[in-house]
């Protein structure tokens, strides 16, 4: 596959683009990110010639192809817009959407006529994933831009196999976020206990001074009893998953608005993370998230520069943060598609 925006690159086939999806891209993303995207969907995908990727059987992804004003002006696409990969795949079509729902937008309102199904369904998706991830647009055969909303690519989870004590991910965080406080404080996690607290323990419950609450001091026999009661209640202990409790954090901005920090298990493992050995059986989540003060607003294009600022200043900050806990836990980082990100 040939380097985005290369002048080496094909043209586009204006009429095969027309009755394709399109993923239109700015002149600084790379073939290689798109084909590394495409991969972490279809892992068994592969080139059947220099430009076409077959995703699975009858669906292809052919590019990059440059696009002319005249090319982008035909297919309603943005001037920003370099370089595009064509979707080829059969059609599924359902019933029409009734009109209530095509105001919702999106995909309902791409495919009015007949919404789209199936392993369509699915390749469309993967394409408008990509166009979030690479802030790109997406043009339907239906002759419909999707374009990605407001907060696309903010939003950063981290998956571990590390559980981070409160404190220990408030202290993480902080550089990011100053401020950040925690939502409320959840149980530690159960781990076994120590030989020494094994002792302390028995002694808690059976070694007291005589007219101290009544309760007699027992004899090195029963010590012996009590202590082979404990020993056995720590293998038991020991055998049992360590248990954790889900519990959040928050940073605030002076102006309205905030970035939360979620914290649970999650037995779901992203595809791309199926390979790692302590994914196996499910992963630590830290999910970080913004939340402007008036989301309708911001989806509605209603929104002034201090929030369009405070966009980039929250994306700049949740990648720090996540940067700061993927190094802390030893994990990593997708978005909110499941793509793999590298900070």
């Amino acid at each position: 596959m040939t380097g985005a925006a290369d002048p080496g690159a094909a043209p586009l086939d204006l009429p095969a683009a027309l009755s394709r999806h399109v993923l239109a891209l700015p002149d600084d993303v790379t073939a290689e990110e798109v084909e590394a995207l495409a991969l972490s969907r279809y892992p068994q995908a592969h080139w059947v010639t220099r430009e076409v990727l077959e995703l699975e059987e009858e669906t292809y992804l052919a590019g990059p192809f440059l696009l002319t004003a005249a090319d982008r002006s035909e297919l309603a696409l943005p001037v920003w817009a370099e370089h595009a990969y064509l979707l080829t795949c059969p059609a599924e079509r359902g019933g029409p959407v009734p009109e209530e729902l095509q105001a919702v937008g999106g995909l309902l309102a791409a495919f009015a006529q007949g919404s789209v199904e199936g392993m369509e369904r699915a390749a469309v998706d993967v394409l408008c994933a990509m166009g979030r991830r690479l802030a790109g647009v997406v043009r339907t055969s239906t002759g419909y831009v999707l374009e990605p909303g407001p907060t696309a690519g903010v939003d950063l989870v981290v998956h571990a196999p590390v559980w981070l004590h409160p404190d220990a991910l408030v202290h993480v965080l902080t550089p990011a976020l100053p401020g950040v406080r925690l939502l409320a404080e959840p149980d530690r996690p159960r781990t076994p206990s120590s030989s020494a607290d094994r002792a302390s323990n028995a002694e808690q419950l059976s070694v007291r001074r005589a007219g101290v609450d009544g309760v007699r001091e027992l004899d090195e026999a029963e010590r012996a009893w009590l202590h082979a009661e404990a020993d056995a209640f720590d293998a038991h202990t020991l055998a049992q998953p360590q248990v954790t409790e889900a519990y959040g954090a928050v940073y605030h901005y002076p102006d309205g608005g905030s970035i939360g920090v979620s914290v649970e298990a999650e037995a779901a493992v992203p595809l791309v993370l199926a390979g790692l050995d302590w994914a196996a059986g499910g992963t630590l989540t830290y999910a970080l998230r913004w939340y402007p003060a008036d989301p309708v607003a911001l989806q509605q294009g209603r929104v002034g520069q201090v929030v369009l600022d405070q966009r980039e200043d929250a994306r700049a900050r949740i990648e720090a943060g996540a940067r700061a806990l993927q190094a802390a836990t030893d994990g990593e980082v997708t978005d909110d598609d499941q793509f793999l990100v590298r900070l």
